[in-house]
C-alpha cells in the first residue's frame, strides 16, 4: 500500500472517529433534551389534576393500546395497596416503586414502562389521601425524532468520511509530490553516478529542509569524490617516483649479475650495440642496494600514511576524554629515546575528548618534522596551554623556516617545499596533522615565530567541565 493511500484512508478512520464522536453526543443531547420535554409535559399535567381538586377526567371512549393513541396523556390513582382505584384509559402497569410513592415511602417517581407494545414515560407522585397518580404519555415521538437525526447523522457521516478520504487522498498527492522528486533524485544519482544534480525546492518547512540536507549531502559526496580522485592522482604520481628507481636499479643489478656469470669474450661479442652493460665493482652494488632500501623505506612510509589518510577516523576508535599534555609528554619521551635531540616543554594540563592515537599521531609528525629540520644541537620546544576555551599545542624548531606565502600551502597533500625535496618524506605528515585536527573541530596552522624556525600550532576544543 502506498503513502498516499495509508494517509488517505488515515484522514478518513480520523474523520470517521470525530464524526461517529461527535454524532453519538448529538443523539445523546437530542434524546435527553426530548425526554427533558416530554417530562416538563407530564409534570404540567399533574399540577392541572392536582389543581382540579380531584375531579379526574372521565374515561375516554377511545382505546389507547394498539391502533389508537391519545392526543395528551393517561392518569390512574393507585391506592396504597398498589390497586388500580381510577384510570382514564387501559390500566398502567403499576410497579412497586410505584406503590412507594401511593404508601408515602417515596416523593415521586419517572420510570420508562412497556404496554401492548407501546413504550410510556410515566410519572408517579403521591395524592393525598387517596395514594399515588400515575401520569404516562407515549415515547413514540421521541423515539421517532432520535431515529430521525440517528439517520440523518449516519448520511452526513458517510458523506464526510468519504469526502474526508478523498480529499486526504488529493492532499497526500500534493504533500508527497517533493518527496517523489527527492525520490527521483536519489534514484537517478545512484543510477547516473551524478552528484551535480541539486534539488531546486524552495520551502519552508520540514520537506524543504530535506531537500536542502539532501543538496548537502550531495555537495559532501561530490567533495569526497574528487578528494578521493585527487588522492589517487597524486598517490599515484608520488607511487611512481620510487618504484621507478627501484624498478632501475634492481634491472642493472640483475644486468650485471649475468655479466659477471658470462665469460669476457661471450659478454663482448652478445651484448647489443649499444648497450652499455659492465660489470659493477662491489662499492657501486654496495651504493645500488642502498639506493634500493632508502626508496623501499620511502615507498613504505608513504603508504602507511595513505593509509592513514584513507581511514575512516571512526575505525580508530571511540573518543575519550584525555589529558593532552600527557599525549605531547608521551610522544617526546619516544623521540627523546631515538634521537639526542633536546627538548625544551611546557606542559600545562588542558583535558580534550579526541581519539588519543590520532591526535598522538598528529604531534609526532609535528615533532619528525622539527628533528629533522632543526639543527644539531638546537633543542625543539613543545608547549600545550589552554587559551579561550582551546587547548594550543605548539611544536617549535630552528631550521630554516617557511615562507609565508607557503604557511597553508604546506599543509596540502604531497606537496614539498623546494628545500624539503632534498630530504626523506612524502609530503603528507602537515596533511595529516590538518586533517586529525579538523576532524575533531579544530585546526592547525603555522604562526609567527621569533627568531629563525617554524612553530605548528594545533588548536582543539577543550573539554566541558563536568
Amino acid at each position: 500500500m502506498s503513502f498516499r493511500t495509508r494517509l488517505g484512508l488515515l484522514v478518513a478512520a480520523s474523520v470517521a472517529v470525530a464524526v461517529l464522536a461527535v454524532s453519538g453526543v448529538a443523539l445523546w443531547i437530542a434524546r435527553a433534551e426530548a425526554r427533558s420535554a416530554l417530562d416538563r409535559k407530564l409534570d404540567d399535567r399533574v399540577a392541572v389534576l392536582v389543581a382540579s381538586g380531584g375531579r379526574l377526567p372521565e374515561r375516554r371512549s377511545v382505546q389507547f393500546f394498539g391502533r389508537f393513541v391519545p392526543r395528551d396523556v393517561l392518569a390512574q390513582i393507585v391506592a396504597p395497596n398498589g390497586a388500580v382505584v381510577y384510570a382514564s384509559d387501559e390500566v398502567l402497569p403499576v410497579t412497586p416503586a410505584d406503590v412507594a410513592v401511593a404508601n408515602g415511602r417515596a416523593r415521586r417517581h419517572r420510570t420508562d414502562v412497556s404496554a401492548d407494545g407501546v413504550r410510556l414515560r410515566v410519572l408517579t407522585v403521591p395524592v393525598a389521601p387517596v395514594g399515588a397518580l400515575m401520569v404516562a404519555s407515549p415515547l413514540d415521538e421521541v423515539d421517532a425524532n432520535v431515529a430521525g437525526l440517528r439517520n440523518a447523522l449516519a448520511v452526513v457521516a458517510a458523506i464526510g468520511v468519504a469526502g474526508a478520504g478523498l480529499l486526504g487522498f488529493l492532499v497526500a498527492g500534493r504533500a508527497i509530490r517533493p518527496v517523489r522528486r527527492l525520490t527521483d533524485a536519489a534514484r537517478n544519482v545512484a543510477q547516473t553516478q551524478d552528484l551535480d544534480q541539486p534539488i531546486e525546492l524552495e520551502r519552508d518547512d520540514e520537506l524543504g529542509e530535506l531537500a536542502r540536507s539532501f543538496n548537502a549531502m550531495l555537495e559532501a559526496l561530490a567533495l569526497s569524490r574528487a578528494q578521493q580522485r585527487r588522492l589517487v592522482t597524486d598517490a599515484g604520481h608520488e607511487l611512481r617516483t620510487p618504484l621507478t628507481s627501484i624498478r632501475t636499479n634492481i634491472e642493472l643489478l640483475a644486468r650485471a649479475e649475468q655479466v659477471a656469470a658470462q665469460p669476457a669474450a661471450a659478454t663482448a661479442s652478445d651484448a647489443p650495440v649499444g648497450d652499455a652493460v659492465v660489470a659493477l665493482d662491489s662499492n657501486e652494488r654496495r651504493q645500488m642496494l642502498d639506493d634500493v632500501q632508502f626508496e623501499l623505506d620511502q615507498l613504505t612510509e608513504l603508504v602507511n600514511e595513505l593509509v592513514e589518510l584513507a581511514t575512516d577516523q571512526r575505525s580508530q576508535g571511540e573518543p575519550e576524554r584525555v589529558d593532552l599534555a600527557e599525549l605531547a609528554a608521551s610522544v617526546m619521551d619516544r623521540h627523546r629515546r631515538r634521537t639526542e635531540t633536546d627538548f625544551v616543554t611546557a606542559f600545562e594540563s588542558c583535558e580534550v575528548v579526541v581519539n588519543a592515537a590520532l591526535v598522538e599521531r598528529a604531534i609526532g609528525n609535528l615533532v619528525d618534522n622539527a628533528v629533522k629540520w632543526s639543527p644539531p644541537g638546537e633543542p625543539i620546544e613543545i608547549s600545550v596551554a589552554a587559551v579561550d576555551r582551546e587547548a594550543h599545542v605548539r611544536v617549535r624548531d630552528h631550521g630554516p623556516g617557511i615562507p609565508t606565502a607557503l604557511r597553508e600551502t604546506v599543509f596540502e597533500r604531497f606537496y614539498r617545499t623546494p628545500e624539503a625535496r632534498a630530504q626523506p618524506g612524502s609530503g603528507l605528515g602537515l596533511s595529516i596533522v590538518d586533517y586529525v585536527a579538523r576532524s575533531h573541530n579544530g585546526s592547525a596552522s603555522v604562526i609567527d615565530t621569533d627568531g629563525p624556525g617554524t612553530t605548528v600550532e594545533i588548536r582543539l576544543p577543550l573539554a566541558q567541565l563536568e
